[in-house]
């Protein structure tokens, strides 16, 4: 096995970067704020091919959300969510099921509430902000990223980068 990042790595990364930007941004009216629905977050199940995968989702989430609507504190706080997020599917890729109902919606209900709260003084409401995070990454995770991982499987052609 290779250590560190070719050119056809970074390609790959730098793809998996835009393909969530874009999404961000064409969804942008359900990507941010308390309630959300990030369809990007479809590209989470990415990690279970390639650890390396990594990389091009938590740059995607930076650069997507130091363009939104709160900046700099959005990109830092959405990447640690999201780094946090990747290392534990990769951790329980076996059970990847399971790991993609937990993880996205525990980590990004965690670390985004807690920056909503800090942000906005709003601590009182520290929970409810936590839940609704949690079920919107839970509903897309759920009905979009599970069928997404599965059609994935089945694509010979891009299993060739994926993996």
């Amino acid at each position: 096995m290779k250590k560190g990042l070719d050119l056809k790595d970074i390609v790959i990364q730098m793809t998996i970067s835009a393909i969530y930007v874009v999404l961000v941004f064409v969804f942008y009216f359900m990507s941010f704020e308390a309630i959300q629905f990030r369809i990007a977050e479809i590209l989470l199940v990415l990690v279970f091919f390639n650890k390396k995968h990594t990389i091009g989702l938590v740059f995607g989430t930076f650069l997507a959300n130091y363009f939104g609507a709160f900046g700099l504190i959005d990109a830092l706080y959405g990447s640690l969510a999201t780094l946090l997020v990747c290392i534990f599917l990769y951790t329980f890729r076996k059970q990847w099921v399971l790991a993609l109902l937990i993880f996205p919606a525990l980590f990004n209900g965690l670390v985004i509430s807690f920056e909503i709260s800090y942000h906005f003084d709003t601590f009182n409401v520290y929970w409810f902000n936590f839940g609704t995070i949690a079920l919107g990454e839970l509903i897309v995770v759920a009905l979009l990223g599970i069928p997404f991982m599965l059609s994935l499987k089945k694509t010979d052609v891009l299993m060739e980068y994926l993996t």
